[in-house]
Parts: structure tokens; sequence; C-alpha cells
């Protein structure tokens, strides 16, 4: 009998964050009104325990050259993966031709974003309503393996421009006999910073993106002269409309899936879509 393990309730996250919202009618007359809303949100977190064991490490998903990881001391959705390895110089260390990466994943980032917007607006025109809302994500960073295979494959737009150049631009240094190392070939470059496992900082990108989520533009139909109706409204919907700003060459706020499990992780996923549609409403 006996038992050989047990789950306690163990470890502390601290949130500290502020969300302000503001409301204004810039503009209103007699057939006219402008109605506008603004909403700001941050949220900073610490691993305070990571529970009895400090030096425990939790994986919250991983993949090849990746991981998403909870330490003591550091944020929930923290980001590891290899860089380069550098000399105090910033220059990137060489061996055999070849760039050199760490032995172990670093943190590079974290997946979640530093601050949040979004910005509706409504506005109605006498029986005419329209409605925008945009939204914002502000920094954080996200980590694309797709752009990692295709360079280690040597099929992206990015290796044909490095061929067509002649060779990629690096500012390195050999390892053993000093030399500097300013052009390298592209396929050696990409074969060893490509791919899987190999040099991940590359490919870590800036989250920030803005975009129209959503608009609507609705009618309501003078309905006086049935008495079965009280109401009658047609709407023209549109979701994720927009990409009016974005760092990353893929939308950053693609996930693999609807857990906290990847977060951060570009991993061959399907585009975004945008979703068009009618209503119609009635009121009896």
């Amino acid at each position: 009998g006996g038992f050989t393990t047990e789950f306690i309730n163990a470890g502390e996250i601290t949130n500290k964050g502020v969300e302000i919202t503001i409301n204004a009618t810039p503009f209103r007359t007699d057939d006219f009104e402008w109605n506008t809303n603004v909403n700001y949100s941050k949220n900073n977190n610490k691993i305070v325990d990571i529970g009895p064991d400090d030096e425990k490490v939790i994986d919250l998903g991983s993949s090849e050259g990746y991981a998403i990881r909870l330490k003591e001391g550091g944020k929930y959705n923290d980001m590891y993966t290899y860089v380069f390895e550098r000399n105090d110089q910033g220059q990137i260390l060489f061996s055999g031709g070849k760039p050199r990466k760490t032995k172990e994943m670093q943190l590079v980032g974290n997946a979640d974003p530093t601050w949040s917007m979004g910005w509706n607006n409504n506005f109605t025109y006498k029986r005419f309503n329209a409605a925008l809302f945009f939204s914002g994500k502000f920094g954080g960073k996200t980590f694309s393996q797709t752009e990692s295979m295709l360079d280690g494959a040597g099929v992206s737009l990015r290796t044909a421009e490095a061929r067509d150049a002649g060779g990629v631009s690096v500012n390195g240094v050999d390892d053993t006999s000093g030399a500097a190392i300013t052009t390298v070939v592209p396929e050696t470059w990409y074969r060893a910073i490509g791919d899987r496992n190999g040099v991940g900082e590359p490919y870590v990108y800036d989250r920030t993106n803005i975009r129209l989520s959503q608009f609507a533009l609705g009618y309501d139909f003078d309905v006086s002269g049935f008495d079965w109706v009280k109401g009658a409204t047609l709407s023209f919907i549109g979701n994720n409309m927009l990409m009016i700003y974005n760092k990353a060459p893929y939308d950053p706020e693609l996930a693999m899936s609807t857990s906290r499990d990847s977060q951060g992780l570009d991993n061959f996923n399907l585009p975004s879509t945008a979703t068009y549609g009618f209503n119609l409403k009635l009121t009896f």
C-alpha cells in the first residue's frame, strides 16, 4: 500500500496591473451622434515562488528550439530559444565557418504583450448606424518556426535574396584565428541557423500589431405601418477586417491551440481569416 507522489498547493504568482476605460460623445446633433470608447490595460506578473524546489523549471509548451518556461523570479509565458554566441564586442563567434549557438536555450522575452488597447466607435445618422472597433497589442515576443524551417530548406524569399546578393552580411569573428568574418555563403548560414533546433534568435519577432477587428453597418427600417413587428434592422458585420500595422511576417495573435500551451509560436499555422456576414433583427 501507500503512495509515492502527492499533489500539493505550491507556488505563487503576483499580478499587478491597471485598466482604464474612457467613454465620450465627441459630436452630437439632431440627426448624427458619435460615441467613442477607449480601453487601456497593462499587467505585470512575477513568479515569486515556484514551489519547494526553487530551481525547478516548468515547461508550458515547447517545440524544437523553442520553449515557454516558468522559473522562479521570471514571468508567466517567458520565451526561450537558442541565441548566437558572441564575444565582448558583440561579434558572432564562428567555428569551422559556421556560427556558434549557445549550449542552452536563453530567455529572449515574453509572449504576452506589454500592454493592450481597444478603441470602439459607434455612429448613428438618422436610420443608419455604423461601428468600428480597433484593437492593438504592444510589445511582447513571438517565435516563427515556419520561417526557420523555410530558411533551413533554402525555399524562403530571404534565402533567395541572399543568393542573389552573393552572400549574407554578418559581423562575426573566427574563434580560432580571430579573423573577421563579414560575409557567409547563404547555404552555410541558413543551414546553420534555420531548420530544427538552429539559432532561434533571428526568428524572434515583436508581437506589436494594430488591426480593425470589427466593422458593422446597419439600417433601421421604418415599420410604423406594420402592427405585427415593432422593429427591423439589417446589418453587415465583418470581423478581423484589416491589419493596419504588424512587425512580424505573420499574424502574431494566432495560436497553435486554444490552451495556454505554446503561446507565441508560429509553426506552419493556418493564416488568420476574416469573416463577413449579414444580420437581420426583428423585434415583435
